[in-house]
């Protein structure tokens, strides 16, 4: 599809965040991963969060579906059980689908894992004779910022779900928390966009409209104040050396990082509202 001018700045201001090829060289661990425990279901899963509320008021009392982008573990999705019975979850990393599994199974939700890149296995299973039902509700927690087609992606979203799509992200790219660490290690300015306004944009552009709520992120994504408990963080984001621990513990002690304590909620009807 051809871009809108919201959804061409948004991709422009998203391809900014390339990390130079000649530091990326360096880096003992890639800054992009994640460790699969971040987003498990455990003890500090809050579902009394109003981010799960105002996805659990768009589902039905009983029976309810949910198709989650970006599933993780399961921490955007297993909260709206009961009402939700059934949670499809979709995401890339195998070790992410099969704590989803886990956590559902052990929930007693009816589940099912799909592995691979939204909206790619969507299109894929239709293509194959397949096709992939919608469900009531589609939640997509933090995974904008990770999406460049922007467009497609919404219209996918909008499309798999029956009564709304609910999506979280933070306000900026959740990696500018790094950006003085990237000007003090690196001497490299970090971009300041896109933002939650300009992802709103692409969706008004998109003839939808959403709801915008801000909320107090969940305690469970806070991270800790501790410094040395963030070095390991600091060493893959920032693409240093484990040789370079001790430097950025006392760099981290006058400088802890600028993590975000709000989110932003997107919420708009779905595809056949």
């Amino acid at each position: 599809m051809t871009l809108t001018e919201p959804g061409q700045y948004w991709a422009e201001q998203l391809l900014a965040w390339a990390i130079p090829d000649e530091i990326l060289a360096q880096a003992e661990v890639m800054p992009w991963s994640h460790d699969p425990k971040t987003f498990a279901v455990d003890e500090t899963l809050d579902a009394t969060s109003p981010i799960f509320e105002l996805a659990r008021e768009l589902l039905p009392l009983e029976g309810g579906s949910v198709m989650d982008v970006g599933c993780g573990g399961g921490r955007s999705s297993l909260p709206l059980a009961p009402r939700a019975t059934r949670i499809v979850g979709v995401d890339e990393n195998p070790a992410m689908l099969a704590r989803f599994g886990q956590a559902a199974d052990e929930a007693g939700v009816e589940f099912t894992e799909i592995q691979g890149r939204f909206p790619d296995v969507i299109i894929q299973a239709e293509l194959a004779g397949r096709p992939i039902a919608p469900c009531d509700v589609v939640v997509c927690h933090h995974v904008f910022f990770n999406v460049a087609d922007l467009e497609p992606f919404v219209v996918a979203l909008t499309a798999m779900a029956r009564l709304g799509v609910v999506v979280v992200m933070p306000k900026k790219h959740p990696q500018s928390a790094w950006n003085e660490g990237w000007k003090h290690f690196w001497n490299i300015d970090r971009p300041n966009g896109p933002t939650s306004d300009d992802a709103i944009k692409v969706i008004e552009g998109l003839g939808l409209e959403p709801e915008v709520f801000e909320v107090e992120r969940p305690p469970m994504s806070r991270h800790a104040e501790d410094p040395a408990s963030l070095v390991v963080s600091a060493r893959r984001r920032l693409c240093l050396p484990a040789s370079r621990d001790a430097e950025i513990e006392e760099w981290l002690r006058d400088h802890p990082p600028a993590f975000m304590s709000d989110v932003v909620v997107l919420r708009w009807p779905g595809g056949l509202s």
